[in-house]
């Protein structure tokens, strides 16, 4: 035995003995091969000649004894073409690297002869073609890299029988399929990277058992599974865990934190679940990003968490955005490591004062808040962190002024602090803040003139002031920021002209500056601004003509001019020649020679005629007609006290265009058929609403609404008085219009009053919230409801911030909001309407005498407060909050003083989403993904991302209803922040 044993070690010693010393030539000829079939656009290989020794070439490396090939490294030289069989001859091959070249098509079967082969790198090729299964039979290969390429299909099953494999790399290619089981074999293995593929399936939990294990990414592919509850016992060296992007699930597993070694931990994008984990032990730790899952914690989990993190002293960037983590910031988050770089616990449910002491994280280059529901005052210590880029705490209820701390912020190009209560003036020294770019104040308390030192920012591309109480006119420095792209300015009290200036921001793609104090005309230069997308000056009080440049305005897409007192000539070109794209609704001597801007924007006719020969006929014409003007005035006036008297009046209020301004009881009886109860549409508290069918003499019929009041009912006629004065002031998209009002007599000489209206195919509100047969499918999807909530924010704004005086509603509820053909709301209704005149005592009226709705009646009214604008809000709130919920703020639940407000404001995050009607998360789930079709994020995030989408919608719109619910009127939201929200909701949940 022992002879035969000695004679296999000599043949073994022969044949490795020739193959050194005799096979040089071969590898020669190989190399040559290789030349003569790839495209070497750099001539890297031009010194590659037969009459020279091989050794001596570019990127060959040889032994010492043999001239045998151990290495061929040939690196980003722009090489393609096929990778040749005869590659395979260099027998006694060490190391293969041909990365960030342009190889393509298959790896070549012969490469499986390379027995003694310890390294092949392929990196950063374009590879095409599958991975040959003679692979395999490398049992010494140790180091396994063919990771930036093209390739596809699967990974072979044989790669497991590389038993010395120890680096394996596939990442970024096109392979896909299930990661074979067989790889858990490789049990020498160090590094294991497949990230950025298409693999899907379950992560094979035999790859968690090789305990060699220092590095494992597999990002951004389509995986699911768990990680096993004895994970850090199976891998005690693990450094990188990397496993973001894809679709793993479960729990943390306490035992994580055996694994001492950790460095970095990436689980984000995924759908991990459970009490946030507590990471105990994890020394080395730099990294740990936990975003984008499901993760929950309560107050005292954050406690457990942040003190876990203590002994990380090395912790650099630590990222838990958007879970459903809940509960305050514990004090020991001032003790995470100094070393700290990127800190975001944005989009969450965290509540509390922001955390104090953080003036020890001196490397913090970004601070993300964002999305929460912190109270109290911005901590001055922020100030100290001089090399800040990023500030994010916008989407709060942070209060106070903001401390003067931007004059040390040299590095910061993002300040985004919108949609918080901050008070107090906009310091200067934010224009210290030189590299800014992103600046968001919006939504805010604050008052004074906006600096000029914010217009010397030469680089800023986004500025947000919108929502505040800023005054001032616009500086002429505006024409600094040629850089600029968005600017929203509206809702402040800004005054003076639009500074012709604004034309050097040539940049500018969204400027809004509505709902201010403008005034003057229009720059003429406006037009200049060639990229821009957005233009609204609505709500001004503008003058002039239309600037005929705007019509070269070639990319815009929302135009709105309305509410001001412009005049003249609409345009005919460009965006004027598309209905849909501008408003000018409200410039009462704006005129047109285009019928359809006639009929559809409100605006007149022109009259075209002769010039002017002499000035004198002018005059005389204008002189005769005003005289005309008076006595028909007179005579109009006259006539009306006459109908009064006789009591068969019919007063117009605003009639829609084609229709008759007078319609009598005759034809109200016949349209309603006698008012059948077929026709019955519902019951108020003052009356009964029927469907008309009109027939008119022109030929023309219309379905229209007609509100019966209940004379009978001590304040019906009061009510009555109170609509109509109301729909002779307001007009707004989202209100109800009002065709007509009928004062008469019916046909037993008995008083009759009624408001015809405009018909809404779809009813209102509440009968479309629980539709008699909800399996029907016929609920309100999440989408439809948000824009119901938005088109309601958006009629109450305008009747508080828009209307002067002023308008109360004081009745909103479902039943008054009323859905056209295209589900858009109307709100109706303004029997207790209530204007709020200053200086008179109808301002100071008491609210005892008001019934409105239960359970949504402000709870100041109960105790005779005035009508006001806060009580529309909390109104909104509790319709808001009825509107996802599900129930109604009637409901039996609600007893003993639990209002529906009380009800969710006392809830977690989790038991919120559990009480919400959860068809709106499933269908829009459903819904979307299947709109999606063929979108990578579509098929990458699976149903579950959408799901998370309608989550944050609904818990977003929850805050809302909360904020605007707040016991206190003074601490309630504006309709206007209300709606502001809302669109921001809506935003963010349409965008990926």
């Amino acid at each position: 035995m022992i002879y035969v044993r000695h004679i296999l070690l000599l043949f073994f010693l022969l044949d490795n003995f020739h193959d050194i010393l005799c096979n040089h030539d071969t590898d020669r000829d190989a190399l040559l091969s290789f030349k003569s079939q790839v495209s070497d656009p750099k001539n890297a290989l031009s010194r590659w000649s037969s009459n020279s020794n091989h050794c001596t070439w570019y990127g060959v490396t040889c032994s010492k004894v043999g001239k045998r090939v151990k290495s061929l490294t040939l690196p980003g030289l722009g090489l393609s073409g096929k990778l040749p069989p005869l590659l395979s001859n260099l027998t006694y091959l060490h190391s293969l690297d041909l990365s960030n070249n342009y190889f393509h098509g298959q790896i070549p079967l012969e490469f499986g002869h390379l027995s003694l082969l310890s390294v092949i790198k392929l990196p950063s090729n374009n590879l095409r073609g599958t991975l040959s299964p003679q692979l395999g039979h490398l049992h010494r290969l140790q180091i396994l890299d063919f990771s930036v390429n093209n390739l596809t299909g699967k990974i072979p099953p044989s790669f497991g029988n590389l038993s010395s494999l120890k680096n394996l790399s596939l990442a970024r290619n096109g392979l896909g399929g299930e990661i074979p089981t067989q790889l858990g074999k490789l049990q020498n293995l160090l590094s294991l990277q497949l990230s950025e593929n298409n693999f899907f399936g379950e992560f094979p939990t035999s790859i968690f058992n090789i305990s060699s294990l220092v590095f494992l990414s597999v990002t951004s592919n389509n995986l699911s599974g768990k990680l096993p509850l004895n994970f850090g016992h199976t891998l005690p060296n693990l450094k990188d865990l990397i496993l973001a992007s894809n679709r793993f699930e479960g729990v943390i597993p306490d035992s994580i934190s055996n694994a001492s070694h950790l460095q970095c931990i990436d689980l984000a994008h995924n759908n991990f679940h459970g009490p946030i984990p507590i990471f105990n032990n994890l020394k080395n730790l730099t990294h740990l990003i936990l975003g984008n899952n499901f993760f929950s914690s309560t107050t005292s989990l954050n406690f457990q968490f942040f003190d876990s993190l203590a002994n990380s002293t090395q912790l650099q960037i630590l990222m838990i955005n958007d879970n459903h983590l809940a509960g305050e910031l514990p004090s020991s988050f001032a003790n995470l490591s100094g070393n700290l770089q990127q800190l975001c616990v944005a989009n969450n449910l965290l509540t509390g004062t922001l955390p104090e002491g953080m003036e020890k994280f001196q490397n913090l280059i970004s601070l993300s808040f964002e999305n929460n529901a912190f109270f109290g005052e911005l901590p001055s210590e922020i100030g100290a962190l001089h090399i800040l880029q990023q500030i994010a705490i916008y989407n709060n209820s942070l209060s106070g002024e903001i401390p003067d701390i931007f004059g040390n912020f040299t590095n910061l190009y993002i300040l985004a602090m919108g949609y918080n209560q901050f008070s107090g003036r906009i310091h200067p020294s934010i224009g210290q803040c030189k590299r800014l770019i992103e600046l968001d104040l919006g939504m805010n308390r604050l008052g004074g003139t906006i600096p000029r030192e914010i217009f010397k920012l030469s680089g800023l591309t986004t500025l947000y002031l919108e929502g505040n109480s800023l005054h001032g006119s616009l500086p002429h420095e505006v024409k600094i920021l040629t850089q600029l792209e968005t600017m929203v300015i509206s809702g402040n009290q800004l005054s003076g002209n639009i500074p012709k200036e604004i034309e050097n921001c040539s940049s500018l793609k969204r400027l809004v500056m509505a709902s201010n104090k403008f005034n003057g005309s229009i720059p003429t230069n406006l037009g200049n601004l060639e990229s821009l997308e957005t233009l609204d000056l609505s709500s001004n009080n503008l003058t002039g003509p239309i600037p005929q440049s705007l019509e070269k305005l070639d990319y815009i897409q929302t135009l709105n001019l309305s509410f001001n007192h412009l005049e003249g000539e609409v345009p005919m070109k460009g965006v004027f020649m598309n209905l849909t794209k501008f408003d000018l609704q409200g410039n009462n001597q704006l005129c047109s020679l285009n019928m359809e801007i006639v009929q559809n924007l409100g605006v007149l006719m022109c009259v075209v005629g002769k010039k002017k020969r002499k000035i004198l006929l002018p005059i005389i014409l204008a002189v005769v007609g005003t005289t005309a003007l008076f006595i028909s005035m007179l005579l109009v006036f006259w006539t009306i006290n006459n109908k009064r008297k006789e009591r068969k009046t019919t007063v117009s209020l605003t009639p829609l265009r084609g229709l008759p301004q007078n319609i009598s009881y005759a034809d109200i009886l016949m349209a309603t058929n006698n008012f059948a109860a077929e026709n019955l549409i519902g019951k108020g508290g003052f009356g009964s609403v029927y469907k008309g069918v009109f027939s008119f003499s022109t030929g023309e019929t219309a379905t229209l609404a007609v509100k019966i009041l209940d004379l009978q009912q001590s304040k019906a006629s009061q009510s009555f008085n109170a609509e109509c004065e109301a729909w002779k002031n307001v007009r707004h998209r989202n209100l109800v219009k009002v065709i007509t009002s009928c004062s008469s007599l019916d046909y037993k000489g008995e008083e009759f009053k009624a408001l015809v209206m405009q018909f809404m195919l779809n009813g209102n509100l509440d009968v479309n919230l629980y539709p008699e047969d909800v399996e029907s499918g016929s609920s309100l999807t999440l989408l439809q409801r948000l824009n119901i909530a938005i088109d309601v924010a958006s009629a109450m704004d305008y009747l508080h911030h828009d209307c002067d005086p002023p308008v109360v509603h004081c009745d909103l509820k479902p039943a008054n909001v009323l859905l056209d053909e295209y589900m858009v709301a109307h709100v109706a209704d303004f029997g207790l309407a209530r204007f709020l005149y200053q200086n008179t005592s109808e301002m100071q009226s008491s609210t005892l005498g008001l019934k409105g709705s239960i359970g949504y009646i402000a709870p100041e009214y109960g105790l005779g407060g005035k009508a006001s604008t806060q009580g529309d809000v909390y109104s909104f709130g509790i319709l808001l909050l009825e509107m996802f919920i599900a129930k109604r703020p009637t409901d039996e639940i609600f007893k003993e003083g639990l209002s529906l407000s009380k009800f969710v404001s006392a809830m977690d995050e989790n038991q919120v989403l559990k009480v919400a009607d959860r068809r709106l998360i499933d269908d829009y789930a459903y819904s979307t993904q299947s709109s999606s079709t063929g979108d990578h994020s579509s098929s990458f995030c699976g149903n579950t991302n959408w799901t998370h989408k309608a989550e944050e919608c609904i818990a977003g719109v929850i805050r809302v209803g909360l904020c605007c619910t707040v016991h206190q009127p003074k601490d309630r939201w504006s309709m206007r922040e209300a709606s502001t929200k809302l669109h921001a909701i809506k935003h963010s949940m349409l965008s990926l």
